[in-house]
């Protein structure tokens, strides 16, 4: 029998201690990930499932979002918060993590989770509660699928990218793909260094960038300073690593990389309209990648979107960028997206408006430069 407790506090010793009984618990479940910093609209719930002598045997931390303040223009973030109670919902990413190999124990600790899932939708009122399993947990099958099914859970298969950091930098190099090594190659020969964040000042060329890119969007960083600082804070306390691209004085491009449990995942992708924007994005993975390598990750997680064949449709336009990170040699793993409506008419509502604001940001998107994402080759 199993008991599951929810809370929006832990310990955060506690909590990612227990995380590492899993080999494949990852960045996007720890603390530092979950917890809002000062210009965030969400917050953590926790959920920790006990067994009779108060052994942690599962874990998920969720967050709890209002509405997407941070990058929304001042008329569109106006009317977010009006709207807010049918926009407020919770997403979790790579969970639950279960700290069992028992099929029938997993099956029955995911199941006390779900519960607990429940509750904190009426709890919070949530318009839906969606999330992503692990790449790297190999004991999820049809059984633990059709318990997420039976629970009222759409399922949409995923698919990332896993390279093996166990293998010499020679074997990984020679996974890459021949255009994806001659772009890396091209880098170097024509002047873009690579180098780590170091200085504030890099940061806030780093948040400029990210600036550029959301007004493609047509919208807008609420607060510059404070997401510098953020970033900085996240930089200087080793909870992530900035990357940078230059092409003389200019940043072209920059990456950002998380790592926890000796799995390293790439957070953040920004290139700039310059030309040579196409050389800078491979160059930066490569150099992710070889960071980890010599940090002595054992992953390297280049995360991916939606299984999607070519006929498939494509509303977000995921497939260039699935294709670009199929070209770095990684093994692919499927994953998968769980999502739970709340009250229908709500639910019902919020697609609506969601449509609206999707063909919005497509309408700015194509009347703006929008070359921002690394090339597809």
């Amino acid at each position: 029998m199993y008991d599951a407790k929810i809370m929006t506090d832990v310990s955060p010793n506690e909590w990612n201690s227990n995380l590492i009984k899993s080999n494949y618990s990852t960045y996007f479940q720890t603390l530092e990930y979950l917890q809002p910093n000062s210009i965030s609209e969400y917050f953590p719930v926790f959920i920790y499932v006990v067994d009779q002598n108060n052994n942690v045997v599962g874990q998920l931390g969720i967050q709890i979002i209002k509405t997407s303040v941070l990058y929304s223009s001042p008329s569109l973030r106006k009317f977010l918060k009006l709207i807010s109670s049918i926009t407020t919902r919770g997403i979790w990413l790579y969970g639950p993590i279960i700290h069992s190999r028992d099929k029938k124990q997993r099956l029955e600790i995911l199941q006390a989770i779900l519960n607990a899932n429940n509750k904190i939708i009426d709890t919070y009122d949530l318009v839906f509660l969606e999330g992503f399993s692990p790449p790297l947990d190999e004991f999820i099958d049809e059984s633990y699928l059709k318990i997420f099914l039976d629970n009222g859970y759409k399922i949409t298969k995923f698919v990332t990218h896993i390279t093996d950091l166990t293998r010499s930098v020679d074997e990984i190099w020679s996974k890459v793909k021949k255009y994806t090594k001659t772009n890396v190659k091209r880098a170097s020969k024509r002047g873009i260094i690579i180098k780590k964040l170091e200085t504030f000042e890099e940061m806030k060329q780093v948040v400029s960038l990210h600036q550029k890119w959301a007004e493609t969007k047509g919208l807008k960083i609420t607060d510059y300073q404070q997401e510098v600082e953020e970033l900085w804070k996240k930089h200087t306390s080793e909870i992530e690593k900035f990357f940078l691209a230059f092409n003389g004085n200019e940043l072209i491009s920059a990456i950002s990389l998380s790592h926890f449990n000796n799995i390293a995942i790439p957070t953040q992708v920004l290139n700039s309209y310059s030309k040579s924007t196409s050389l800078g994005g491979p160059a930066l993975t490569w150099k992710a990648i070889t960071w980890a390598k010599e940090s002595n990750m054992k992953i390297y997680d280049i995360t991916g979107g939606p299984l999607l064949s070519d006929n498939d449709s494509d509303p977000d336009n995921t497939l260039p960028l699935t294709h670009y990170k199929r070209k770095w040699g990684g093994e692919q793993k499927i994953h998968y997206n769980f999502l739970k409506p709340g009250k229908k008419i709500k639910y019902e509502l919020y697609l609506k408006m969601f449509r609206i604001l999707r063909i919005y940001h497509n309408l700015i998107s194509k009347t703006r430069p929008s070359k921002f994402s690394e090339n597809s080759e």
